[in-house]
This record gives C-alpha cells, sequence and structure tokens, in this order.
C-alpha cells in the first residue's frame, strides 16, 4: 500500500534513518539508502510508486532526505567494506543526477543540497582524515553541483564563506588539487571568450573538464563563478605552514600538491596570454619529420615547465622554425595532469589524456600515496602570446602574489628546514616560470608598476643566488625573450645571468641538471639568453651597472662596473659555448651570434667615415661594385703593431673555425654549411690582421674541399656534393675579398690545384707523383662539383683583372641593326660567342691601323676590348706620320757618282774546299739524286740559266756603265684591314685542327661561326645578355606602424618621411645604393629620398641595389602610389607571350613602364622569396597581412605562402633591433644564418647581417633544388642553345673564304 499520510511518511522515513545508523553490510542499509534515492528523483520525474505526500511536496521532503543521507558518510569503526562503498557512490551519483536533471528544485532545495556535499566532504577530507577510496569522487560531485547551482540558483555570500574556510582545510588532499585545477580551466575556458572576443585563442580543455561548466551559464555569472573558485584554493604559499603540523603521510604529499597548484595557476596564466595547451600527444603531429629528426619549434616555443602549445594561426601559414629533437635518453614531455616519477605511482584519478569519467562509471578509485620528486622538464613547442592578451599589471593582480610567494618561501620567516628542502622546489621553479613568462610577455610600449618590476628582479636575483636546480632550469627556459622587450633595469641583471650561463654553457656534462630537462634544450634557451646579451656591453658601453642591485642581494663589497667591462667576458662565453656544444641547431645558432658580434665590434673601432659628398651614408658595409684589382684590400691586411680588439677576435674565430670545420665538424653537413657561411660573412669584416691569417683560412678551406671529395663512393650523396659547393662559394668570396693572396705563389697553387680536382676529380700532383693532365680521366664528384670549381676558376681570372664591364649597354654589346649586320659571331671551344666588329673609316684615327672591338659572351658574363695592331710599343710610340718611316737615301759623293761596284757575297766560308768532309755531310743525298725525272729536268735547266748569266755578268762592258739608280719607297698604306683574320690567327684558332669538325655529335669544333642572319638571333643574344653572371635576387620592404592591419595602411607608410622613423631611413640607406631602373647611374641617398618615406625606391624609377662580386641583391620598397601601375604592368608582362593582343599593347608601352615591369619581375624570378618587415609594435606580427599582400604583389603566381621567408625588425628602446624570422624552415642542410629567430643585433651590423642573410636564403634554396641551377650554368645552357640553333653550316672552304672577304 502507499503511504497517503504525512505522518506515515514520517514514521518511515525515521525508521530509514535509524536503518542508515546499522553496519554497512547489511543488505537494510542497502535497502535504506534505494529508497531515499528513489525517492529524491521525484523532483525529477514521478513515479506511481513514490507516495502521494512526496509527490506533492517533493522539495521539502527531498531536503529531509539529504539531511538524513549525511549519517551514511559519518566515520565509521572498523575497515571500510566495499559494500559501503559502493552505497556512497549511490548517494552522490544520485545527488548529482538530481542537480543535473531536476528543473524544480526550490532555491532551498538547492542550498540544502549543498549543504549536504560541504558536510559530508568536510568528514572526508577534512585533516586528520587520510584520502579515502570517496575523496576523488566527493569533491568531483560538490564542484560539478555548486557550478550546476550557480548557473540556477546562485549560492548566498555566507555559503561561498563556508565553502572556501572548509576548502582551505581539504588542500592536503591530492584529489582536491586536482578536481579544482579541472574546474578552473573548464572556466577559464568559457571566459577567455566573452572577455577577449572570439578572435582570442581558445583555452584547449578536455572535453569532460569543459563539460563541467553548464551550457547556459553565462554572462557575469561565468566571471564571478570564475573568479570566487579561483580563490576556492587560496595562496598555495599556506600549504608550507601546514606542513609543519602534518603527520609524516601528509608531509610527504604536500611538495606534490604545491607543485600541482602552481602549474594550474600557470596554465591559467599561459591561457590568459593567449597560449593554447595541448597535450604532447597532440602537438605530435606538428612536428616535421626532417634528417635530423622531430624538430620542435623556434626560440619563443620553447620547453615549458609541464605542457605543450599549439603553434597560432598566423604561424599555421609558414613554415615551422624547427630544431632537433633532444637527444635519446633526455626527459620525456611531461603531460598536463599531476606530475609523475618512477619512484611516485600516478594518480589514478586522472590519465594524461583524462579520459571521461562519470560517476555512473563508478570508475572513480582512491588516490594512492604521492612520494614527491622533482619532476622533469618538457620539452614540448610553445607558442608566443597573443597580440589581444591582457596587460601584465592585470595578469599580477591576480596571481602576482602567489607568484611572488612562492618563489621567496625561503626568504621569509618561514625558512626552516622544512621550507630549505627540495622537495618544494618544484613548485618554486613552477612559479618562477610563470613569473618570467609574465614578463616577458609585456606589450610593446606597456608600463609595469615599479613595484612589480622590483619584486621581479629581487625574484631573479634570489633565484639564481640560490643556484637550486630546477628553479635555475625554470628561470633560463622562459627568460629567453627577457632582454629583448623593453623592461625598465633589467639590463641590471646582466651580471647574475652571464654567471649563469657560464655555469650552463661552459658544462659540458651538467649532471646538476640531468633529469631534470633536456640538456640540449636547457643550452639551447641560454643561447637564446646569450644571443640577446652579445650587443648590450659595445651598445651600452660605459654606463654603469649600480651596485644597488648587490645591495640588494646583501653584499657587504658590492662594487660598480659598466657595461664594456663585460665584453671579453661575454666573447669567451661565446667562444667557449662553440667549444662545448655538440648539439647541430644550437652550433648553428652560436655560430649566427659569432657573426654578429664579430661585425659588431669591428664597426664599432671603425673611424667615423669621411664627409664626403659622394660618399653614401653606410658606414660599415659599402654597397659598390668590386673592382678586381690588385691594391683592393691591402688596407685590411697592412701589418699593425698592435691589433685591435676585433682583430684578435677575428684572428680567434676565424682558427676556431676553420679548425673544428676540418675535424669534428666535417662530418655533419648543415654545422659545416653555416660555418661556411659564417666564414665567408668574416671575409667582409673590415679588420687589420696579417696576411698570413686570411693565408691560413683559405688553405683550411682547400683542405676542407679535398677531404669531402675524398671520401669513399659509397658515401658520395646530394648533401655532400651540395657542402662542396658551398666550400667552393665560400673559396670565391675569400678570393674576391682578398685579392693579395693570389699573388702568393703558393696560394695560387693551392687554389688552383682545389680547381683542378673540383673539374677532374683528381690532382695532378699527388705525393711525389706526378700526372700528366692529358692522362688523366674527367671524374668529377659530381657535375654540380665542376660547375663549382669552373665558377672558382672565373673568380680567379675577374680577380687578375679581366672581370665583366658592368656598364655595357645594347650599343656597345653590338645589337643595334647597323652593328650587327657588320658584325661577325664565332664560337670558340664550345662555350664562348666570339663578337667581332671592326670599326667604320669615319672611327678611325688619323692614321689607319688594324682596330677591332671584340666582345666574350661566356657563362661567367660578357668581356669587352678594344684592340689595336701597332708596330711599336703603345708606351714608347711617339705621334708619327707615315711618312716618318720611309727612310732616307744617302746622298754619294761626286767622285762615286756612275761608277758601279761588284760585290763578291760570299755565301759560305772562305777555303771552304780545304775542309774535309765527313760522313754526316752525305746524310743529305742531292737534290738531284733525290727529285724524280721532271725536277732532275728542270734543274737542268735551271743550272744553264744561272751558268750564261754568270758570263753575262763578267763581261768587261758591263762593269763599266752607268747604272741609274732608283730610290726605294715603301706602297702606299692601306686603310682595310682583315682584322678578324689576324685576331684568330694570333689566338691560334686558323688552323686546320682548330676548323675541322671533330665527327662526335657531342663535341663542337675549336671555332665554330654563327650565322647572324637567322630571325631571332639578335633577341637570343639579348636574352642571354639579361641573364645575370652573379646571383641575382630581390627582397620587398616594408613598413607597418602600431596597429595597422591592411595592405593600404601598410603600402601608404613609405609615401611621406613624417610616416616612418629616422632608424628606418638610416636601415635603408645601409641596404644599398639607390640605382636608376633600366640604367648604370648610382645617386646619392639622401638626394634620391627627397621627403619621401623610402616609397621613391618602389621600382618604377628607382630601387636600392647592394652588388658584389658574387652577388647582386635588388631590395624594392613598394608604395600606395605605385600599386595599381604595378599591377597593371606584372599583368600585361605576364600576358604578353599569350596573346598577340597584349604583345601590341606592351610595345607602345612607354619605355619607363616596361623598365618598371621588368625590375618587379625580378623579384619573382629570384631564387629567394624574402619579405622584410619594419614593425613599431613587436605584437603586430602576428597581425601581419601577408596573405593579403601576397596576393597584391601577386607573389602566389609562382610559389605558396609557404615558401616566403618573412625577417621583421623591431627597434628596442637601447638602439637595438629585434629580429622575427618566420619561414626560416631548418630542413637537411639546417638553419639559415646569420640572421635567427631572437637574436638582436645593432644599426651598425643590421645592414651587413641582412645582406648576408638573403645571400645565404638564395644559396639555400640553389642549393636543396634542382630546378634552380647557379647563374653561370644557366648562361652555360643558354650558349648551348644558341649555338645548336645559329651555327653556320658551311665548308670549311667556304669558312675560309668568308674570312678573306671580311
Amino acid at each position: 500500500m502507499l503511504m497517503s499520510l504525512h505522518t506515515q511518511v514520517k514514521w518511515t522515513m525515521e525508521v530509514l534513518y535509524y536503518g542508515l545508523t546499522l553496519q554497512s553490510d547489511t543488505d537494510t542499509v542497502k535497502l535504506c539508502v534505494d529508497i531515499y534515492t528513489d525517492w529524491m528523483m521525484t523532483l525529477v520525474s514521478q513515479k506511481s510508486s513514490t507516495p502521494p505526500p512526496i509527490s506533492r511536496d517533493p522539495n521539502l521532503y527531498v531536503q529531509r532526505i539529504l539531511r538524513h543521507l549525511y549519517i551514511l558518510f559519518l566515520p565509521r569503526s572498523g575497515q571500510v567494506s566495499p559494500v559501503y562503498l559502493s552505497l556512497c557512490q549511490q548517494v552522490l551519483s544520485s545527488t548529482q543526477s538530481l542537480a543535473r536533471e531536476s528543473s524544480m528544485m526550490s532555491s532551498e532545495t538547492w542550498q540544502t543540497l549543498l549543504h549536504f556535499l560541504l558536510r559530508i566532504n568536510h568528514n572526508l577530507l577534512a585533516p586528520p582524515t587520510p584520502a579515502g577510496g570517496l575523496s576523488d569522487l566527493s569533491v568531483a560531485v560538490l564542484l560539478e553541483v555548486w557550478l550546476l547551482a550557480c548557473s540556477r540558483c546562485f549560492p548566498c555570500r555566507s555559503l561561498w564563506q563556508t565553502f572556501r574556510q572548509m576548502f582551505s582545510s581539504w588542500r592536503h588532499q591530492p584529489a582536491v588539487v586536482e578536481q579544482w585545477s579541472r574546474v578552473a580551466a573548464g572556466l577559464t575556458s568559457r571566459l577567455l571568450p566573452q572577455m577577449f572576443g572570439p578572435s582570442f585563442p581558445p583555452f584547449e580543455v578536455p572535453d569532460e573538464d569543459a563539460s563541467l561548466v553548464p551550457p547556459d551559464m553565462e554572462g557575469e555569472r561565468v566571471s564571478h563563478t570564475w573568479f570566487k573558485f579561483l580563490h576556492l584554493f587560496s595562496n598555495p604559499v599556506d600549504l608550507i605552514g601546514a606542513a609543519a603540523g602534518s603527520s609524516l603521510d601528509e608531509d610527504i604529499q604536500l611538495p606534490g600538491i604545491f607543485f600541482r597548484a602552481m602549474r594550474s595557476v600557470g596554465e591559467l596564466v599561459y591561457a590568459f596570454l593567449g597560449v593554447t595547451v595541448r597535450t604532447s600527444g597532440q602537438t605530435e603531429h606538428l612536428l616535421p619529420n626532417t634528417e635530423l629528426g622531430a624538430r620542435s619549434q623556434s626560440r619563443d616555443r620553447l620547453p615549458s615547465l609541464g605542457f605543450s602549445v599549439s603553434r597560432s594561426l598566423f604561424r599555421d601559414r609558414l613554415p615551422s622554425y624547427g630544431f632537433s629533437r633532444p637527444r635519446s635518453g633526455s626527459a620525456p614531455p611531461t603531460p598536463v595532469n599531476f606530475p609523475t616519477t618512477p619512484e611516485a605511482p600516478p594518480i589514478k584519478s586522472s590519465s594524461p589524456s583524462r579520459k571521461q569519467q562519470t560517476p555512473s562509471s563508478h570508475h572513480w578509485t582512491s588516490s594512492s600515496r604521492l612520494r614527491f620528486s622533482c619532476p622533469p622538464v618538457s620539452s614540448a613547442p610553445r607558442c608566443p602570446a597573443h597580440p589581444l592578451r591582457c596587460n601584465t599589471d592585470s595578469l599580477l593582480h591576480l596571481f602576482g602574489s602567489w607568484l611572488f610567494e612562492a618563489v621567496l618561501i625561503t626568504s621569509g620567516k618561514q625558512a626552516d628546514v622544512t621550507v630549505m628542502s627540495d622537495r618544494w622546489a618544484a613548485g618554486r621553479a613552477e612559479a618562477c616560470g610563470t613569473l618570467c613568462r609574465i614578463f616577458t610577455c609585456k606589450k610593446t610600449g606597456e608600463n609595469i608598476q615599479s613595484i612589480y618590476l622590483s619584486r621581479f628582479y629581487l625574484v631573479l636575483l634570489r633565484s639564481l643566488q640560490d643556484a637550486c636546480p630546477p628553479v635555475v632550469v625554470s628561470v633560463l627556459l622562459n627568460s629567453t625573450h627577457l632582454f629583448c622587450c623593453d623592461l625598465r633595469g633589467v639590463n641590471l641583471l646582466l651580471p647574475s645571468f652571464v654567471s649563469v650561463l657560464e655555469t650552463v654553457l661552459l658544462d659540458r656534462d651538467l649532471i646538476r641538471f640531468k633529469g631534470l630537462v633536456s640538456l640540449v634544450d636547457l643550452r639551447r634557451s641560454s643561447i637564446f639568453i646569450l644571443l640577446s646579451l652579445m650587443p648590450l656591453p659595445v651598445q651600452l658601453g660605459p654606463a654603469q651597472i649600480q651596485n644597488s642591485v648587490d645591495l640588494m642581494m646583501g653584499c657587504e663589497d658590492a662594487t660598480a662596473g659598466n657595461f664594456l667591462s663585460y665584453k671579453l667576458r661575454l666573447h669567451s662565453l661565446l667562444i667557449g659555448a662553440l667549444q662545448t656544444e655538440t648539439d647541430t641547431c644550437n652550433i648553428q645558432l652560436l655560430l649566427a651570434a659569432i657573426l654578429n658580434v664579430v661585425h659588431d665590434s669591428a664597426a664599432a673601432e671603425a673611424p667615423p667615415p669621411s664627409p664626403h659628398p659622394d660618399q653614401s651614408r653606410r658606414s660599415d658595409h659599402r654597397n659598390q661594385e668590386v673592382q678586381f684589382r690588385g691594391t683592393n684590400g691591402t688596407s685590411r691586411t697592412r701589418t699593425s703593431t698592435t691589433q685591435s680588439e676585433a682583430a684578435v677576435l677575428w684572428v680567434h674565430v676565424v682558427h676556431l673555425l676553420t679548425q673544428r670545420l676540418t675535424s669534428q665538424w666535417r662530418n655533419d653537413s648543415a654545422v659545416c654549411l653555416s660555418a661556411l657561411e659564417v666564414l665567408g660573412g668574416l671575409a667582409k669584416v673590415e679588420v687589420q690582421v696579417e696576411a698570413s691569417e686570411r693565408r691560413r683560412a683559405v688553405g683550411s678551406v682547400c683542405t676542407y674541399i679535398v677531404f669531402q671529395c675524398g671520401r669513399p663512393p659509397p658515401l658520395h650523396s646530394r648533401d655532400l656534393h651540395s657542402i662542396i659547393v658551398a666550400a667552393f662559394c665560400c673559396l670565391n668570396t675569400w678570393l674576391t675579398q682578398n685579392p693579395d693572396l693570389l699573388h702568393q705563389q703558393e696560394c695560387l697553387l693551392e687554389v688552383l690545384e682545389i680547381v683542378e680536382l673540383g673539374i677532374s676529380g683528381s690532382r695532378s700532383r699527388q705525393d711525389q707523383n706526378v700526372v700528366w693532365k692529358d692522362d688523366k680521366d674527367l671524374n668529377p664528384a659530381s657535375l654540380r662539383v665542376k660547375e663549382a670549381a669552373e665558377a672558382t676558376l672565373s673568380c680567379i681570372m675577374q680577380v687578375s683583372g679581366a672581370g665583366p664591364d658592368p656598364s655595357l649597354r645594347d650599343n656597345t654589346l653590338m645589337l643595334d641593326d647597323s652593328s650587327l649586320k657588320r658584325s661577325r659571331y664565332f664560337v670558340l671551344e664550345g662555350s664562348v660567342i666570339l663578337a667581332t666588329l671592326e670599326p667604320t673609316p669615319d672611327q678611325l684615327d688619323q692614321e689607319p691601323s688594324p682596330s677591332l672591338l671584340v666582345i666574350l659572351r661566356g657563362p661567367p658574363g660578357h668581356h669587352s676590348w678594344t684592340l689595336q695592331l701597332h708596330l711599336l710599343p703603345k708606351d714608347a710610340r711617339a705621334i708619327q706620320t707615315q711618312a716618318a718611316l720611309i727612310p732616307r737615301q744617302p746622298r754619294l759623293a761626286a767622285e762615286d757618282a756612275g761608277q758601279r761596284r761588284s760585290i763578291n757575297h760570299q755565301l759560305v766560308l772562305e777555303h771552304i774546299e780545304r775542309v774535309p768532309s765527313v760522313g754526316a755531310d752525305q746524310s743529305i743525298p742531292p737534290l738531284i739524286r733525290t727529285g724524280p725525272a721532271e725536277d732532275r729536268q728542270q734543274l737542268d735547266h735551271l743550272r744553264v740559266t744561272l751558268k750564261t748569266q754568270q758570263e753575262i755578268e763578267v763581261q768587261p762592258w758591263l762593269s763599266s756603265h752607268s747604272v741609274a739608280m732608283a730610290t726605294c719607297r715603301p706602297p702606299s698604306p692601306i686603310s682595310c684591314f682583315q682584322v678578324t683574320r689576324l685576331f684568330l690567327s694570333h689566338l691560334g684558332f686558323l688552323t686546320p685542327e682548330s676548323v675541322k669538325d671533330p665527327g662526335v655529335n657531342s663535341m663542337q669544333p675549336a671555332l665554330l661561326s654563327l650565322d647572324s642572319s637567322l630571325p631571332g638571333f639578335s633577341e637570343s643574344l639579348r636574352r642571354l645578355d639579361q641573364l645575370p653572371s652573379r646571383n641575382s635576387d630581390c627582397a620587398f620592404v616594408f613598413y607597418v606602424r602600431a596597429g595597422q592591419k591592411t595592405p593600404r595602411e601598410i603600402l601608404g607608410n613609405v609615401d611621406k618621411q613624417t610616416r616612418v622613423s629616422g632608424p628606418f631611413l638610416d636601415f635603408l640607406s645601409s641596404l644599398g645604393c639607390p640605382e636608376e631602373v633600366g640604367g648604370a647611374s648610382r645617386s646619392e641617398f639622401g638626394a634620391v629620398l627627397g621627403d619621401s618615406g623610402g616609397g621613391v625606391f618602389d621600382g618604377r624609377r628607382f630601387v636600392l641595389k647592394f652588388a658584389d662580386a658574387l652577388t647582386q641583391i635588388t631590395f624594392i620598397v613598394p608604395s600606395s602610389h605605385t600599386y595599381t601601375d604595378w599591377l597593371k604592368s606584372f599583368e600585361e608582362a605576364g600576358h604578353t607571350a599569350a596573346s598577340s593582343s597584349n604583345q601590341k599593347r606592351a610595345e607602345t608601352r612607354s619605355s619607363e613602364d616596361i623598365r618598371f615591369s621588368q625590375s618587379v619581375s625580378s623579384f619573382f624570378r629570384s631564387d629567394s622569396k624574402l619579405l622584410i618587415v619594419w614593425v613599431e609594435r613587436f605584437e603586430d606580427i602576428e597581425k601581419f597581412p601577408l596573405t593579403d599582400l601576397l596576393l597584391e604583389t601577386r607573389a602566389q603566381t609562382e610559389t605558396g605562402s609557404s615558401n616566403i621567408q618573412l625577417i621583421f625588425i623591431h627597434p628596442l628602446k637601447t638602439g637595438l633591433f629585434r629580429i622575427c624570422f618566420l619561414g626560416n624552415a631548418s630542413t637537411k642542410l639546417g638553419l639559415v644564418v646569420p640572421l635567427v629567430n631572437g637574436m638582436v643585433t645593432s644599426r651598425r651590423s643590421l645592414g651587413f647581417l641582412l645582406t648576408e642573410m638573403v645571400s645565404n636564403c638564395s644559396r639555400h634554396c640553389r642549393l636543396e633544388s634542382d630546378s634552380a641551377p647557379p647563374p653561370h650554368v644557366r648562361r652555360k645552357h643558354l650558349i648551348n642553345d644558341i649555338i645548336l640553333c645559329y651555327k653556320s653550316r658551311c665548308s670549311e672552304p667556304a669558312f675560309y673564304s668568308a674570312l678573306f672577304q671580311l
């Protein structure tokens, strides 16, 4: 029967209440629990079995049922049985279902339900109660139900206060901190979109954690609930005070709880900074697979304490900047959950992946005891903070007090033996790392309160002074940006950081830090800090480092020093780190820093430039064409009595690099390539050192090439040949920058032997054996190596003074119609096109002489000479007429007139008959004996004639006869010469062997004529002349003001000088000299600039041109004025070959538009697609409109955005510049140096390093791509095509006949 009266239900509930007090393993207690849980669900749905009084007023009876069920959770004597645990789980599960599903609960019922959960959790979790089997479930149900109450019936203030007081007493339970972390993360993921908008990176948490927050909780309730839940745990530092009076078991677990709480705080901080959290498994697919192994991300994605992060939306559009995975044996990434070590069993309530755990599945188990030890630090990637993140002061207002106290727990009154134990170091390290991350994420121009800065500096100084390994690791891993974010007074930390970096970078084993973090990542973080410290001594110079820092540290003997005093110490640290480091990527970073430091030191010591009117504003790296003369470079190799610091550093670095290159590094292709690039850059640094030092560097590069070429054939690969090609490029740089080296016979012979080795595969002189070149077989290491050696040979010839003339134009190259008809074209040795032109009579001098204009077009470029043939040397010949060369007839004496004197011409020796003959006289038979019969008759006739002549001459009347003597005069001078025939004859090409076809299809005769009358010949030559003989690259330069996001705004900055900063204009002047498009004239930078902000160099009329012997780089500064014309010109130029109408339209365009389209299109033909962006605010990097700019510049027509490389330059208040390099994807050839992401450089070195970077990026592209051959190879292929298309088909007689008809 159903109970229909209230009194019946009340009496029954009293009986059930008593039944709950019985032994838990009896069936009575189970039946009582089943009845109560069934009646509770009346608020969810009505059942027929429910008594009518309860159905009529369910809220009242549910409140009484909850008060009765509390008795079930009171402590019971004896062992807790599994039956009892299952009954408790049943009650908690029903309570959770009631809160989730009920829509009829009144506010009183909500209050009763929350009181019920608070009381049972206090019984289960309050000290001295140890952690039981229900702790995880009870805390999880309490927090979830409390969140539901906040969404439907917000708890009153007194209830919140009670909750906070009780919760503070439960913090010794591991389950409490774990469940609190889950709820805080879920609330934060819901709060961030409301605060920062949908564009802010979401705080990614597991689905089960995000589902804890009710979907209908919105608006202010989310923020109020988040704030109150955040402060439920109160200050985690209070756990240290509780450790003094705790039991042994609690004392063991408290350090781990403290660490987990600080990690949760750190996760919340990273969420507010815009750092998206992922587990290590989720980020595994983001790591590129390369030869160096799976790589982590760039400097701003350095390892963190315990969790990994994803890439931002902007970074996903570009290749990641990779690093190698830590070596085997390094610590694996630690998941987001509570830290575990082999000595400490994991907490079973939470797995690394946080799988779905619901009470209904009964998977809640008791937390095992945690024997805490310092957890390893993960090596997962980390992305930078989002531009929309909150201010630093706001984060410090929320979390600063907890974090500062957590780091300084060893400095207060509680610094007893318990506190000083290393067991608390992990929590301190997490707090210290979080603080470092907050301050390094300071926005550009943001002001931080002085109280926070002073406390932060005190935290760092204390942490570095204590030298606690986990804390030091945390500081280094999270301070990579500390010295490049414009923090006030941060440079005062230089001495402390230098000391710590010395302990890390100079120690090869790092025994103190093993097991805490991957040693490779620790060194990498230290290297990044070192990169930001290196320019400070030279930049700040005599500025004093106040001793107040040491006084604050309690040092009584504090002394003040200046920044310049740390210069040599930092140099020694950098060189020592390079000698100690073994990781590939770390070595490459150090190599990039070395070139920066050496050039900056040399530029700082260089005298100021003279105020010559024709001198450019650039002071340290002139952007002019290199003239290959013997006097070039003598000022740098002049011997000085005392070397400067820069010279000493240069010598030391060159010795170290060459020694390592030929020993330890020679098997690492990535390191070798970076070292060769740095060596090439060092060759361009202006220092005064002994010539022997430069000679030694060249010899080391030659030795390296010999070693690599001498490897066994199975070890030869494309990568090995790429390194050999790079070594030849490095050798070319040293020869062009130091031409005096070729004046030394030993150096010249060594270089020529290396060229021979590259071309033929072996050297003629090996040990004591000499092999003639005719006896050698051509077997080069590869075709690319052979071509690189040929380029080096051409470079040697250019250094000797036979370099190409860059000023040649179409009229000089004889490509106009009149010159083309009168010119003759030949092919020499199948690789060089020879053009000859004899000048017209009106072009001759007063005295005609054989003259010839000769142009040689070959793979190295085009060369021109004007030749004249004279009988006397040009220098010793005076101006004289042809008549002066006729000798005068001597006047005869009167008595000798009319007399003829007989002269006996003695053709043989006198008395020859008296000389006895020998057998050798008969070795040559007489002609009459050897000739044929016809010749004998002719000889007889000649003998008779001679005898008759002799008889006539001896007659007397002839001897007295007077003979009139006529003066002999030379013939009149001729004005027409066959100069081409003479020139070819003098060079030895007019021989039967040189003209005869060898009969091999792949070979051409040594001399071959070209038919210039064939259609398309002049156009083919023009294409050949337009192909650069040097590496030709192009880069775009943009200026982004603070807050700009659209391409129109960015392109309009350079229109006016008032819209850009002065350092930007200085930077432009350091890139190169202004050059007129389509012309060779160069102008003064200031005169061309005018009132423009750099937009005058947009490619319409002027560009910035950097050129040396091996490279030419064009810098274009796009502007809004040329935007429309730019697109139009490029589209028309791109469609001229496809449509005849477009071709006619292109012909009608002005020459200026044609030159402009050619200059802009050079960007798309270049090997390196590179954008240089000057940003006033560092946060704008993430918002840079890359895709829109690529669409507007049409750069995506030939390459995707993944191949675009961007160099962001951000000026700092110290006068230095922070570099952010995106797209520097580390491939099998390693990173591109010398500019790496996170580097800080000075104004003196910025232009030099940037031009080196553009050149090296282009070289990497050519080495890794089969479709990007070097310039001389492109010219060689085009020359072969011209020969095949336009060679003359005439016979040998016709060829000779044509020579005489000129």
